[in-house]
């Protein structure tokens, strides 16, 4: 059986995406992720990754927010790609 072919998205709207994903557990709640690293070939299944989680406030627990999300990104990172045009 054949996977879905990737669904190519604009930048913006891919960071969008993981920005509402980290917003939605609690655990994340003073984690911000406010840029992914494009590359231009697929390296581990996407040609996009995460590169900076930053803490947005004195309560924070990023081993906990990563465990949360972690599958989730995942699953952006098995079904997007980022538009390189």
């Amino acid at each position: 059986m054949t996977s879905p072919a990737k669904q190519l998205i604009s930048y913006d709207e891919l960071l969008e995406k993981i920005q509402l994903l980290v917003a939605s557990h609690p655990e994340c709640h003073d984690i911000i992720i406010n840029e992914i690293e494009v590359i231009p070939k697929q390296s581990d299944r996407a040609n996009w990754h995460v590169i900076n989680y930053r803490r947005s406030g004195d309560v924070y627990d990023l081993p906990d927010c990563k465990d949360k999300i972690m599958s989730e990104i995942i699953h952006l990172r098995e079904c997007y790609d980022v538009d390189l045009d």
